[in-house]
């Protein structure tokens, strides 16, 4: 039975072997364990240290760029233009067209590596706690 009140009901006896401690529901075996009071793993918290380092280069391949492709301009003589592509030019006798690369990249992930240091207070979330069961009376 779990009491929310300071002092035991009269012919009960108020256990004190765990105290800041969580509750933690179980279906199986009841145990305790953690390592950390309760109350300090759930105070607040400013975060401090201070990391230092670089991080690496990376290249890319083709495969991690983004797909895309690449307008360039093209000279000709006989005036004819190709599927596709737009015709500049006053006559037939020369000119130039732009056209596009195919298309290439296919956006893959790719990470950049990272050398260096932390330097601050670790912080601990291995709150203690005792395992319960619920049960009805029969």
């Amino acid at each position: 039975m779990i009491f929310q009140q300071t002092a035991a009901p009269t012919g009960w006896t108020k256990q004190t072997t765990h105290d800041n401690k969580a509750l933690r529901v179980v279906s199986g075996t009841a145990s305790s364990g953690g390592s950390t009071a309760f109350t300090s793993v759930f105070t607040s918290r400013t975060p401090g240290g201070s990391i230092s380092g670089t991080v690496q280069q990376f290249t890319l391949s083709t495969a991690q760029i983004p797909s895309h492709t690449h307008q360039y301009q093209r000279t000709y003589d006989d005036g004819a233009a190709q599927p596709g592509q737009v015709t500049l030019g006053g006559n037939n006798d020369g000119g130039y067209q732009f056209t596009a690369t195919g298309s290439a990249g296919s956006d893959q992930a790719h990470s950049h590596g990272f050398t260096g240091s932390f330097s601050g207070s670790s912080q601990d979330f291995a709150v203690q706690y005792v395992d319960v069961i619920i049960a009805t009376k029969d």
